[in-house]
């Protein structure tokens, strides 16, 4: 029988429940390293960092660049989890925003024969072949973030990430609850990244029932370069009034464009992930939602189940959804100190 999506929820609860209480069984064993022990920074370059320190080695390789906030959570739950559960991970990501550079930094990953490697795949035409490559070879793959759905093509152990269709979804609702705007944009910082390709359809699509129009805006992530873009747009398009912007990145100089254009709260903005600077941009009311992914378990949750799978054999029935999590200002307050943290 097909699942629903609500079905997949709920499993993925359970699961998550039953992650805690082997998480607490795990660290109370003989011999478990410390919760408290401070596990080595990660790199964001292509140079691997290692952390942790045990008999198990896995490889994270994801398009997390530098300059990149939302990398630095993910980063922290990888190297708990290192350091919780005793394995050596090695953390490799490009040097800038280049998803073509993952393929090498796989094949070098499967080169050093480790017990699992984790990924994103963003550019599933070029990670495709060397992560079917380290299948092939015994080498298992959890797949991270981005790539959800793609068991046909690659076939990973299991998902950890958000439903990204269904956070944009949710955030074109959330501008519906306000108003129904004449024209909005979604704002994308890395243009062909499927992940982001998906939250734009799923606002792209909520919005076009109501008769919409949704222009795709291709903005970087060079700070000038989206405040010129925004800028254009807006001074081009009086109509929009709404805005999507897919990723920190872009969100930011948005806000700041908007002020200064005397538009903040007249155009809606609605982003992706939680920063300091967005959680302040709720309180103030220039920025209407935010969807979080909670990437913390994105980072934790393959480390300790690579542990338990090549250990004990265990794996989850399905794909473990970490997100859409919408932060407005009717919880906020609440999420406000995890994310300085550095855990949101």
């Amino acid at each position: 029988m097909d699942l629903t999506r609500r079905d997949l929820f709920k499993k993925s609860a359970l699961a998550g429940a039953g992650l805690a209480a082997m998480s607490i069984m795990q660290a109370c064993q003989p011999g478990a390293p410390p919760a408290g022990s401070t596990p080595q920074a990660a790199s964001q370059q292509g140079t691997p960092a290692t952390t942790g320190g045990g008999n198990l080695l896995v490889y994270s390789v994801t398009h997390g660049f530098p300059g990149d906030v939302f990398w630095a959570e993910y980063r922290k739950g990888l190297n708990d989890a290192a350091s919780r559960f005793g394995v050596t991970v090695k953390d490799v990501a490009p040097d800038k925003n280049d998803l073509g550079q993952l393929p090498n930094l796989i094949n070098s990953a499967i080169a050093a024969k480790p017990n699992g490697i984790i990924a994103t795949i963003p550019d599933p035409k070029g990670e495709a072949g060397p992560l079917n490559q380290a299948i092939s070879q015994g080498i298992p793959v959890i797949a991270i973030n981005v790539g959800q759905g793609l068991q046909d093509q690659i076939p990973y152990l299991f998902y950890v990430g958000g439903d990204e269709e269904l956070a944009g979804r949710k955030q074109a609702e959330k501008v519906l609850s306000v108003k129904t705007p004449k024209r909005a944009a979604c704002a994308i910082h890395e243009p062909g990244h499927v992940g982001l390709e998906l939250r734009c359809k799923g606002f792209t699509d909520v919005l076009g029932t109501k008769g919409v129009p949704v222009d795709k805006l291709d903005v970087g992530t060079d700070p000038t370069k989206i405040t010129e873009v925004m800028r254009g747009y807006f001074t081009s398009h009086p109509d929009a009034e709404a805005v999507f912007t897919v990723g920190p990145i872009p969100t930011l100089p948005t806000l700041k464009l908007l002020k200064d254009m005397n538009l903040s709260g007249k155009v809606l903005v609605v982003s992706f992930d939680l920063t300091n600077d967005q959680m302040d941009a709720i309180k103030d009311g220039s920025l209407l939602a935010t969807a979080g992914q909670q990437q913390y378990l994105q980072g934790y949750l393959p480390v300790m189940w690579f542990y338990l799978h090549i250990n004990y054999l265990f794996r989850p029935a399905n794909d473990i959804l970490t997100g859409p999590f919408i932060v407005d200002k009717s919880n906020v307050d609440k999420v406000v100190d995890l994310v300085k943290q550095g855990i949101w």
